[in-house]
Formats: C-alpha cells, structure tokens, sequence
C-alpha cells in the first residue's frame, strides 16, 4: 500500500513538469506563399483544359501553359513517363505573351508524341512551372500511342 502513494506523487510531479514547459514555436523557418497560377490546355477560340486520350506516333500535341506574368514565372518542364521508362523532354524559359481573349499570359510548349513505343503504351506527361521563389506547380496529362 506504501507503494501507491509514491507513485501518484511521481506522477503528479511529473505532471506538474510538464506544465511548466514553454509552448513557443520554433522560428528556425518561415511559411512560404502559394505558387502563383498556372494551368496547361489546348489554344482556340477557347481555352480547353481536357485533352484527348489517343495521340499517334509522331503526332505533335499542342500544349499552351497559361498564367499570370505578376507571379514571377521562371521556367517550365515537360517531363515524360512510361511503366519502363521516365526522362525529362524540355525545359523552356517563360516568354509568353498576353492573351486579351483570355486576360492571361499564355506560351505553346512544343511536344510531339514519341515514335519508339509500342502502341497502346500508356504515357504520363508531368508539366511543371518553376517559379522565381522556386515554387512549382505541376500539371499533368495522360495519353495512350494509338494509330
């Protein structure tokens, strides 16, 4: 029975302890602001996010990123992946204009569908906008080589 009382007084000393730490947060960093807007579609009299499922061998796809010139835009990167291969196939400095229509800063990434895998290879294509912060933002687009 002697043991009991001991324990309880370890237990509310240990409580009391605790109590008394300081609850500040660490300042060893700071909270970074959002990327800036950036979004990938295809240019017309509209401005189509949704891309086709199919695309042949060869084929050029036209991709135009869209965004916003106040957000410091630096590059953008087109990076390609398959389930046996992955590479990166373009880096691009920002240099897009404004386009009225769309009341956005718009540039074509030029991509053209690969030749050397088979057809019905399902391909991923990660685009990615690398702001002057170095902030990202990623956009991605799924396709399968048909005929």
């Amino acid at each position: 029975m002697n043991a009991l009382p001991k324990r309880l007084l370890l237990l509310l000393a240990g409580l009391g302890l605790l109590a008394g730490c300081k609850k500040d947060l660490d300042t060893y960093y700071t909270p970074q602001n959002a990327p800036g807007f950036f979004n990938i579609g295809i240019l017309g009299t509209t401005f189509n996010t949704t891309f086709a499922t199919k695309y042949g061998p060869g084929k050029s796809i036209p991709i135009t990123v869209a965004y916003n010139q106040t957000d410091n835009p630096a590059t953008v990167t087109v990076f390609q992946a398959t389930k046996t291969d992955s590479m990166q196939v373009g880096s691009y400095p920002v240099s897009g204009s404004f386009n009225q229509t769309f009341q956005t800063t718009t540039q074509t990434i030029p991509y053209v569908v690969p030749t050397t895998y088979a057809l019905n290879t399902a391909v991923r294509l990660d685009i990615t906008m690398t702001f002057a912060d170095g902030a990202q933002r990623r956009r991605r687009i799924n396709y399968t080589i048909a005929n």
